[in-house]
């Protein structure tokens, strides 16, 4: 495959997988010059990628930084698809891209257009604040558990027409769903997009069919970047309370 013009050395190009792409031949992705990945690892409260756990163990196997992500359901409970979520994933590795929640109206949708109609007209039954509440506290909860700041990922008009560009979004990494264009909208409170899903019909060699294509606004120094060493779950523990000691005990014994 050839490398997409757009392609450049401060623009990198990767894809995003669920089972919906089958059996993928990751020797032959690598080849082709996907420099990311995001991987679906569940969605709502108990239901798993059947295919996440050996698409995540090859892409990393191949050096190809990957990112989980999770497809959310409004009507479920946050807290139970935060902890379904983070059983799918289980710990996040050194060279792991940040956790992403897709969040979008599946208005699209043709396979299940009464449940699309349901959580359409959910959002729409919420006011403003309690959108971005239920966004916030499942980014919260995956930040607790796995230690980094999960990246939101929408479109343009979702974020504007459903979460209305409310300013406590800010804190999270853009990943900017906008197709058929030649750049990205990117809406309020953002300034500049660090992904962008650019088609929803891409091919790949070493996929079967269409896959979704995206794009990283940097370097690859800029990419690493993001793919941060994670402490483990007891070890962040252990810290926060070794911080807490210091801070109630350490006039006692002179600790700082």
């Amino acid at each position: 495959m050839t490398m997409p013009k757009l392609a450049t050395s401060a623009r990198l190009f990767g894809i995003d997988v669920s089972h919906h792409n089958g059996k993928i031949d990751w020797n032959r992705i690598k080849k082709a010059g996907v420099q990311f990945v995001f991987i679906k690892a569940s969605e709502g409260l108990t239901l798993g990628d059947d295919q996440y756990a050996n698409n995540i163990k090859q892409a990393r196997a191949l050096s190809i930084p990957p990112g989980a992500y999770h497809f959310f359901i409004p009507t479920s409970s946050v807290a139970d698809q935060v902890k379904n979520f983070c059983n799918a994933v289980g710990s996040l590795q050194p060279g792991d891209l940040p956790p992403v929640l897709d969040v979008e109206v599946p208005s699209r949708w043709i396979t299940a257009p009464t449940e699309a109609a349901q959580m359409q007209a959910f959002w729409l039954s919420l006011t403003v604040d309690q959108r971005v509440a239920r966004v916030i506290e499942w980014m919260d909860g995956v930040e607790k558990q796995l230690g980094v700041t999960p990246i939101l990922y929408a479109s343009s008009s979702f974020i504007g027409d459903i979460l209305g560009s409310s300013p406590k979004l800010k804190k999270y990494l853009l990943w900017v769903a906008h197709y058929k264009v030649k750049a990205p909208t990117v809406p309020a409170p953002y300034t500049v997009w660090t992904f962008w899903q650019d088609s929803e019909s891409g091919t790949v060699d070493g996929i079967t069919g269409n896959v979704d294509t995206d794009w990283f606004n940097g370097t690859i120094a800029e990419l690493k970047a993001l793919t941060k060493t994670v402490l483990p779950f007891q070890t962040r523990v252990a810290n926060t309370l070794r911080g807490w000691f210091r801070t109630v005990f350490g006039w006692m014994f002179g600790l700082s």
